[in-house]
This record gives structure tokens, sequence and C-alpha cells, in this order.
């Protein structure tokens, strides 16, 4: 059926909102995009999920380039990253739908509440760092960081920043910026692939997926640009709470 112009204009409105927060952070945004479709929209958990995919490809797309334009993106790591993602996502899709999720998230979010503590108190105890020179052992190091960004990127419709931003920052002397850039330009072929993969269980909505990524390339570029402006501390300590906040969504989630 064609889309009424309210609900384009609501698509679109939610995207740039939801690409904002997906710049500013390094994120692809489904931590606040799949609840809204679930609790306000009323869409079912897993199409929320899969359709929250191909939002974060697209919004992805539009954030990493403006983070590379201003020198915040990390080439050489890129590959490893995008590689152990690939076969993170290509696992988790293949048991998404036949594995419980309670025990998984209940874990995850201690998990990010681990991370959270250590990005705040790395954003109030700041050190000079640098990433790692490219070694085999710190290319097996970020090829095992993707694989577990790309199954929570499958497992919950993310686009996994949440799990590689603070490992990127704690283990690999990335500032924030430039492992919030790193992160944006990874997840677009993982969301993408998560997003195809799931498309003939008849989860992801493409449509809808499509409209809300449109309005999210446009907010992600003004949100990147607004995280480049910003001193690095501020946006630790703003990502942490950020992990805070998806903790306590997966949790409710583990529980209902």
């Amino acid at each position: 059926m064609p889309t009424r112009p309210s609900s384009l204009l609501r698509d679109l409105f939610l995207g740039v909102l939801v690409g904002i927060f997906s710049g500013v952070f390094g994120v692809g945004g489904g931590i606040v995009l799949v609840p809204i479709l679930v609790l306000l929209l009323h869409v079912a958990q897993k199409r929320a999920q899969a359709t929250s995919l191909v939002m974060v490809a697209i919004a992805a797309t539009t954030g990493a380039a403006t983070y590379a334009l201003g020198s915040s993106v990390d080439w050489a790591a890129a590959p490893a990253l995008i590689i152990g993602g690939l076969i993170g996502t290509w696992l988790g899709t293949a048991v998404v739908k036949r594995t419980p999720d309670k025990w998984l998230q209940l874990a995850f979010s201690g998990l990010l509440l681990v991370a959270a503590a250590r990005m705040v108190w790395s954003g109030m105890n700041p050190v000079s760092s640098q990433p790692p020179d490219m070694t085999p052992l710190v290319a097996i190091g970020l090829g095992f960081a993707g694989l577990a960004m790309g199954l929570l990127s499958a497992f919950l419709g993310v686009g996994g920043g949440v799990i590689v931003i603070p490992i990127l920052v704690a283990f690999f002397g990335f500032s924030q910026q430039l492992a919030a850039g790193t992160s944006l330009l990874v997840m677009i072929p993982i969301a993408l692939l998560g997003a195809i993969r799931l498309t003939r269980a008849g989860h992801t909505d493409w449509g809808q997926g499509s409209r809300i990524g449109i309005g999210a390339a446009v907010g992600a570029v003004g949100g990147a640009t607004l995280a480049l402006a910003l001193d690095q501390s501020v946006l630790q300590i703003g990502f942490a709470l950020l992990l805070v906040f998806a903790a306590v969504q997966m949790t409710r989630k583990a529980l209902t």
C-alpha cells in the first residue's frame, strides 16, 4: 500500500532525531529507534530490530563521511573490525529466531554498566593516547571486537557502537571521536548484512527503514559535526549515560 503523507513525515522526522543522536555518539541509533517503534508505533520486536538495521546502514554512511572529513576515522583498523563484524552478524542472524534473548540481554546490560563506569572514569581522568600500530595481535583483537559488534547488531537490531566504542577507547587507545567515526564506518556493511539476512524471515520493513534512514542520514551529519567540536571528556561522559540508558532498556526488555 502507498505510504500516507503523515506516515512519511513522521518517519522522516523520527529519522532526523535518531540521526543526530547517531552522529553525536557514533552509534547506529537503534538503541533509541527500536524502543520507539515497539512502544510508540506498536511494531513487533523482531520487525523493529530488523527494520532498525536498514536505518543504521543509511545513517552511518553520512555520519562516517562527516567524521572522515574531520580525520576521525581509523582506516587501518576498519578491515579487521568489518571482517569480525560480518562473521558475528552471520552467526547472530542464523540463531536469532531460535535463541531466547533474556539471559543474553541481562548479561549485556551488566557489560554496558561496566563499560559506562570505565567511560566516566576515563572522561574524568583523561590521558594522552593513540591507537597502537597494526600488528597481527592487534588485528586479531580488533577482529574479536568486531565479532562482538556483529553479534550485538544481529541480536538487538542496533549498530553495535555501544560495545565497540568502549573497547576501542579503553583497550586500543582511541579518542572518543576517532572511535565514533571508525564505528560508524564499520557498521555500514554489518547492519546491511543483518537487514538482508532477516528479510527472508519477513522481519525487515525496507520501506519504513529507508524513510527513517533518509531522515537519519541528514541528522547524522549535524550530529557528527557537533561531536567533532565538543570536548572528548564531555562526549565520553555523555556516552556513558547512553550506555546506562541502553542497559536499563535491555533489562526491562528481558524481564517483560
